[in-house]
């Protein structure tokens, strides 16, 4: 990072909008160097432009990116959702990193998701001055930070890629400023969300039954009924010798007073983020609208993920 500031010939701009469009990218497969959606920002706004996609509209949904009391309520709801009291200040610690380091980046109070307008290269800026080494926290770790006692993984002995798609998440890890996951867990962490490999169908009910094997041969199980687990699993074949499933973006849910809370990091350099939604249903659009951008049709469409329920 303290190398890519010094460039000030055309080559160095180009690669410092490389690296901030993959770093505040949707938390996608972080080795996909060659995939139509390594910028999920940029890309998105293209093909919604275009009219392939739509935003998610819908003015009763609300997010608050926790800049003050939604904070504390959130965490009062994570305590009553069984989550230990540590993880969940090491949760919230790192809202205030990220809040306090970009604080335009962020919005106080409730507001409707059309008031979403997060700056990339103006956030990737101001967090290499103080972070140069530590590129934040993506959808993955942020979910697995409040779910690590959770999430078991039950066998180590499952079938593998050659991919190596978690080395920008591990990495983060190493280089957080304060480090709070153990080792037991980060071996974990690695095994929960190791690509999975499969087959080049774009048929969806095959690929969701590919999934479905892998977690049942993984020994997958979701221990919290209270917090869940929910991402969006993607079918990459951008390398036809070697497809693979893998989770793309990450969150964690729970219900209150009859809505549903989405609770997200949106990527490494983008805020956090928790959505009041009317129910489950919601939250998949909202996905569908938002994460689902691939305009190839090599590839299935995206699996939805909640615990064990796959949709």
């Amino acid at each position: 990072m303290k190398i890519l500031k010094s460039f000030n010939n055309n080559f160095g701009v180009l690669v410092i909008l490389f690296i901030v469009t993959i770093l505040c990218s949707a938390c996608s497969n972080n080795s996909r160097e060659h995939s139509s959606d390594v910028s999920q920002v940029k890309h998105s706004k293209d093909i919604r432009s275009s009219g392939i996609t739509e935003p998610y509209v819908n003015p009763d949904v609300k997010f608050s990116n926790l800049t003050s009391e939604e904070k504390s309520e959130l965490s009062k709801d994570l305590e009553q959702a069984g989550i230990k009291k540590s993880y969940i200040v090491d949760y919230t610690n790192y809202i205030d990193i990220y809040n306090k380091t970009v604080p335009d980046s962020v919005l106080n109070g409730w507001n409707t998701l059309d008031k979403v307008n997060y700056d990339s290269y103006e956030i990737h800026e101001k967090w290499i001055k103080k972070y140069p080494d530590f590129i934040g926290i993506c959808c993955r770790m942020a979910a697995f930070t409040l779910l690590r006692d959770d999430i078991l993984v039950n066998n180590d002995n499952f079938k593998k890629t050659s991919k190596e798609s978690l080395n920008f998440d591990i990495n983060s890890f190493e280089t957080m400023p304060t480090k709070y996951m153990a080792d037991e867990n980060l071996k974990t962490f690695e095994k929960f969300f190791a690509p999975i490999p499969t087959s080049l169908s774009t048929d969806r009910e095959e690929q969701k039954k590919a999934l479905k094997n892998a977690l049942k041969e993984r020994g997958i199980q979701f221990e919290n009924s209270s917090l869940k687990f929910i991402a969006l699993v993607a079918h990459d074949t951008v390398e036809k010798s070697n497809p693979f499933l893998f989770i793309e973006h990450a969150g964690v849910i729970y219900e209150k007073n009859g809505s549903i809370y989405l609770l997200e990091k949106l990527a490494f350099q983008e805020p956090y983020q928790l959505i009041k939604f009317p129910s489950e249903e919601e939250i998949i659009k909202y996905f569908e609208s938002k994460y689902n951008l691939d305009t190839t049709g090599q590839m299935a469409k995206p699996i939805y993920m909640i615990n064990d329920k796959l949709i």
